[in-house]
């Protein structure tokens, strides 16, 4: 009886699990999509009134760099330039010497792997004394590569005058599966503002 018991407890168990949602593969586009902000802590931020964008979206892979202006970056800068007005800040054109200045990348990190495959035939000759075959090892290669959005923001007003730099007072970063979707572009944007309620005017 406890042998049947503990049988029908286990079918069961295993039903309800496979019926059970993945936490991950369940997920949607927008809901695997992450925000990553920091900010310096030192930056008054009431302190900047005027800010200026780059006209266009820096593309960076490895050692590779360009520009590009297609729909999607249209859509993301447009969305940077709406939630800066909203937060009480003034575009102005970069010759008018803004505050701030928001840069916009798509970077893509690639990098190709190795890893070993060997070929051993354990104990099948039994007659050897235990010593197998061990032929040599075979490679395999394959390639990663991850994209994601970053936005800065610099600050012009407070330019070190010594080293002639200036210095990053806030950046996000956006990750995930669908971060090239047009549909997205408002979603993620708006996300990384909500989230660092701090830049408010």
């Amino acid at each position: 009886m406890y042998k049947i018991t503990s049988l029908i407890a286990l079918v069961t168990l295993l039903g309800l699990s496979s019926c059970t949602k993945d936490p991950i593969n369940d997920l949607s586009s927008e809901e695997s999509l992450v925000y990553v902000t920091n900010r310096d802590t030192q930056a008054d931020y009431k302190q900047y009134k005027t800010f200026s964008i780059v006209d266009s979206v820096l593309v960076m892979e490895n050692n590779r760099t360009g520009t590009t202006l297609d729909d999607l970056d249209k859509a993301v800068l447009i969305r940077i330039i709406d939630n800066m007005k909203d937060l009480g800040y003034v575009m102005v054109a970069p010759a008018q010497k803004p505050d701030i200045g928001i840069n916009v990348a798509w970077i893509t990190n690639s990098q190709l792997n190795v890893t070993s495959m060997p070929l051993y035939y354990g104990n099948y000759w039994g007659g050897m004394g235990g010593w197998g075959w061990g032929y040599p090892s075979y490679y395999q290669y394959y390639e990663t590569s991850e994209s994601y959005w970053h936005i800065s923001m610099v600050d012009f007003k407070n330019p070190n005058t010594v080293d002639k730099t200036y210095k990053v007072v806030w950046d996000a970063q956006i990750r995930g599966s669908d971060i090239g979707n047009r549909n997205l572009a408002n979603t993620m944007i708006d996300a990384i503002y909500s989230q660092s309620t701090y830049l408010k005017k």
